[in-house]
């Protein structure tokens, strides 16, 4: 779950729980989990959860039964599961939260990422090829109720170390983003394949190879022309 381990996820489940409320604030919250996978196997991120500022706003005025303790709670459980991370103050297009950061992660620990009935997240690499492929249940019975979050923005974006050939979410350079709502289930998948770096080099050693034969073969006609007398 957006890589909270099970006992993270549970208790971030409890602390919505807490919150005993319907949020009415259209787009109140933002989860947004960016990874890059590096080409020696490592892995490194980031994972926000953010609330809207204007959101905040009401409850800071006192408007419904939620108190700002309560809130900053719930992005703590959210924030606790992710592996060996580094967290910080987060602002941005409206949103207010924390951002937990981290790097140099074994990608073996994102062979299965989740794993349990809201979804999972699995990215592996064999020879020049990574496979991405995941699945989430974000209907009404997973992790974000529909009738609480119904306009969070739910955002996975990842970086691979090669060449994207095959995805179905949004594809921009080497990176594949999936935007995803409550109420709704969805596939990830993407593949990227590393170009044969020998290939490249065998090519650009016969294209240097063949110019310095045409350049020979010019010069020795000149020369040949020369003593000959030909012009």
């Amino acid at each position: 779950m957006l890589g909270l381990t099970k006992p993270a996820a549970l208790r971030a489940l409890s602390a919505v729980a807490a919150l005993a409320v319907l949020f009415a604030a259209a787009g109140c919250l933002r989860l947004d989990l960016e990874l890059e996978v590096r080409s020696d196997d490592t892995v490194g991120g980031t994972f926000t959860a953010a609330w809207s500022e204007e959101f905040l706003a009401d409850v800071r005025a006192g408007e419904g039964a939620i108190e700002q303790a309560e809130l900053d709670a719930f992005l703590e459980a959210l924030l606790e599961g992710v592996p060996g991370a580094e967290r910080r103050d987060y602002r941005e297009g409206g949103y207010v939260g924390r951002t937990a950061s981290f790097t140099d992660r074994p990608l073996s620990e994102f062979a299965e990422l989740g794993g349990d009935e809201w979804g999972f997240l699995r990215i592996e690499h064999d020879g020049r090829r990574y496979v991405l492929d995941g699945h989430w249940d974000l209907r009404a019975t997973g992790f974000l109720m529909t009738e609480d979050f119904a306009e969070a923005e739910v955002i996975i974006s990842v970086n691979f170390p090669a060449d994207v050939t095959d995805h179905n979410g949004e594809l921009e350079g080497r990176t594949v983003t999936w935007r995803m709502s409550p109420g709704e289930e969805y596939e990830l998948h993407a593949e990227a394949e590393q170009h044969n770096a020998w290939l490249w080099i065998g090519v650009a050693a016969a294209a240097f190879a063949l110019v310095l034969a045409l350049v020979w073969l010019w010069q020795w006609s000149r020369l040949r022309r020369h003593s000959t007398g030909e012009r």
